[in-house]
């Protein structure tokens, strides 16, 4: 055994004993915790009795009850901070840590120390640091720099260093399995034997094997703008992921999980996203997809389409003329410049109504309107028409509850019924009472009047929409749907935010989005507008671009320059998901004009298999002797180009355990083994849609990707190398 070794399997047992430790010292707090909290709670039932009986004993009882509120407070405080620091050490105990540093000060007396670097910190019973957290500023040493002269960034100061050794280490529980010394993070033993690992339903943790590149985006704090365009497999969404982690442990004295949104491209990709952060001791933030984003924030009795209504949508060839103009850049900036008030007609006001009869009429609304200032702006003008509307309601409320009708409803009232009406009894001869009790049962029975007015359901924000698309297209706009589109609801917001109320929203400090590139230039651009203070992430790869809403990464660079805040663009070319033969041959279907060089990281595999098939019997034959010959604890699925053909499949196939996904819903996902459903030249053409398609569903491959396919093979492929 080297000498290395030896000292590493000695440092592993002494931090692992320190460990173990920590964590009876913490369990042992909490038990104590818990058996004095309910002592407390025993001598507070028992001992301290409510004594009322003058205005001294009040006091006292008072104080006493005080007292041991206080009591319990610090208790809770106690026991939330143990139970804190035990969860920490219980995922140390799983693996202690993963790197390794040894680094010389340069600006102090050449001092040289050696740091550990694992999931969370750790510090022992004697208040020594022993292992620092992955997001630390010293842990960027171990993930961005070569051995050599270097520097590292703590609170905004840069530190200059060498950077003598750099370890990893293949640690389980008290266990060294193994461990090399890297000059860089990347091509190394570790990474491989990571990504080697089979897939599951949730995806991993990458905080042992993060990359330089994925590090950069992970930690850049200085541009409040990040558009990440990687390749399939290349780890943007664990960028993502990872990034957040960082970000809610360096801001952590002033933001929570609370204070970031996460859009995911479809509900699925949710739940297999879900563990990551837990598994980091952190909490999810608000996950959302853009359709539930969208409803969310909304917030209209209205329909809206269906998740699957959605991406039927966006995934039909032929997307008409009003729904490009509504998703366009044009369009938006048209309603954003708008100022023209003779567009506010009385048509576009609607009566106030209770019960089916008009409280308000819609003459008497606009009429309001016109009495504002002109040189108000459109939404002051409504606000100050739902302020006059609010204080000729109460007017009216006020007068009806001192009528002689109200005042004997009151009187009549059981004890039974003021109790239900207003939580009290009230005094039937006491007329002053009897007023502001009439009224507060006016403002129940009322209350959706009052509703109306203050949610301007008054004013209709389609008709609106219409208006200005007139204005804008010299032509009506025409709905397809009962149901509100994304799209619709886009414009929807942008209009209600311009004209009626400020929508935006400056808690929110991280914006982070998945798979960007599916989104439309107004999806984007209403984003900005919501969110004008926070920083945003957008990932995505311009090869998966499948849908009709898709943005160039052109246009988007673009589209966020205009907006005046600093931008700066990543770009990963390196995939750590597939293996060399999947990644040459999604690399082939790659459409944009550069020839990008893609680098394979995972060792060689099995060359992806296309299997000729002469029709539909032979073919769903191959296909379930297929699943049957895959291993059961490896991960296969079936990709199809659209939900209806999963869905006949699943009907036409044997194998009834089969996972069968559509593109859409397999996107961001990945698996052991691919079966890429009939990639034959009757289902697919040679658009760049198509390769798109197909770019996006073999590269969710990992180990294994197999082409079984009916009569010819798509023109796309190398019929000469493949067929």
């Amino acid at each position: 055994m080297s000498n290395d070794r030896t000292q590493e399997t000695e440092h592993l047992h002494q931090i692992y004993e320190e460990l173990s430790q920590a964590k009876d010292t913490y369990q042992t707090a909490i038990n104590e915790v818990n058996t004095t909290g309910k002592s407390v709670l025993e001598q507070f039932g028992g001992d301290t009795k409510l004594n009322f009986d003058s205005y001294s004993d009040n006091l006292e009882t008072f104080a006493m009850m005080e007292m041991k509120n206080r009591e319990i407070d610090q208790l809770n405080i106690q026991n939330a901070t143990a139970a804190k620091q035990l969860e920490k050490v219980e995922r140390l105990l799983k693996v202690p840590y993963f790197g390794k540093i040894d680094v010389t000060f340069l600006d102090a007396d050449a001092d040289r120390d050696v740091f550990y670097i694992g999931m969370n910190d750790f510090t022992n019973l004697e208040g020594e640091s022993r292992i620092y957290d992955w997001r630390s500023p010293i842990a960027s040493l171990f993930y961005n720099n070569v051995l050599g002269d270097s520097s590292y960034f703590a609170n905004k100061t840069e530190i200059p260093v060498t950077l003598n050794l750099k370890r990893q280490l293949i640690i389980e529980e008290d266990r060294l399995i193994n461990f090399f010394d890297t000059s860089l993070a990347i091509q190394d033993d570790i990474l491989l034997h990571s990504l080697e690992a089979d897939s599951s339903q949730y995806m991993k943790d990458i905080t042992t094997t993060i990359q330089q590149e994925q590090n950069e985006i992970i930690r850049d704090e200085s541009h409040p703008l990040l558009l990440v365009n990687g390749i399939a497999g290349s780890g943007k969404t664990s960028a993502i992921m990872q990034r957040i982690a960082y970000l809610l442990y360096n801001h952590r004295t002033k933001i929570t999980a609370d204070d970031i949104l996460l859009l995911s491209p479809n509900s699925t990709f949710i739940d297999y996203i879900s563990q990551v952060l837990p598994n980091l001791g952190e909490r999810n933030p608000l996950n959302l997809t853009l359709l539930q984003f969208l409803k969310f924030t909304f917030r209209e009795k209205a329909p809206i389409e269906t998740e699957s209504d959605y991406f039927k949508r966006i995934t039909a060839e032929q997307v008409n003329d009003q729904q490009r103009v509504i998703q366009s850049q044009k369009f938006v900036a048209f309603i954003q410049a708008f100022q023209e008030p003779s567009l506010i007609q009385q048509s576009l006001f609607k009566p106030i109504l209770f019960k089916r009869k008009p409280i308000f009429s819609a003459e008497l609304i606009f009429s309001l309107y016109q009495e504002t200032p002109a040189t108000l702006t459109i939404r002051d003008r409504l606000s100050a028409t739902k302020e006059k509307l609010a204080s000729l309601w109460r007017r009216y409320l006020i007068k009806q509850s001192k009528t002689k009708q109200m005042i004997d409803q009151m009187q009549d009232l059981t004890e039974a019924e003021q109790l239900r009406y207003f939580d009290t009894t009230f005094d039937a001869e006491d007329e002053e009472q009897l007023v502001e009790y009439a009224l507060q049962r006016l403002q129940q029975k009322y209350r959706k009047v009052a509703e109306d007015i203050a949610d301007l359901a008054w004013f209709d924000q389609w008709l609106l929409f219409e208006a200005l698309y007139q204005q804008d297209q010299k032509e009506p706009y025409q709905r397809t749907t009962s149901a509100y589109t994304a799209d619709e609801i886009v414009i929807l917001l942008l209009l209600k935010d311009k004209f009626i109320e400020d929508l935006s929203n400056r808690q929110m400090a991280f914006i982070l989005v998945d798979e960007v590139q599916d989104y439309t230039d107004a999806q984007i651009l209403l984003l900005l507008k919501l969110f004008p203070q926070a920083n945003f992430t957008l990932a995505g790869d311009e090869n998966q671009a499948i849908f009709n809403t898709s943005i160039s990464f052109l246009a988007l660079q673009e589209l966020l320059s205009a907006s005046s805040r600093s931008v700066t663009s990543y770009q990963l070319l390196n995939s750590y998901r597939s293996s060399k033969e999947i990644t040459q041959l999604f690399q082939t279907l790659v459409t944009n004009h550069e020839k990008l060089k893609i680098v394979s990281i995972r060792k060689d595999g099995e060359k992806p298999v296309f299997i000729s098939c002469e029709e539909e019997k032979t073919y769903l034959d191959t296909v379930n002797s297929l699943l049957n010959s895959l291993a059961n604890e490896e991960d296969t699925v079936i990709i199809t180009k659209t939900a209806a053909e999963a869905e006949h499949l699943k009907q036409r196939l044997s194998h009834k355990y089969a996972q069968i996904l559509s593109i859409d819903m397999a996107k961001g996902l990945e698996f052991d083994n691919v079966i890429i459903h009939d990639p034959s030249k009757s289902h697919y053409g040679t658009t760049d849609r198509e390769k798109k398609i197909l770019y996006t569903a073999i590269s969710r491959g990992m180990k294994q990707v197999f082409l079984p396919y009916i009569g010819e093979l798509a023109e796309v492929f190398n019929r000469n190398e493949h067929a």
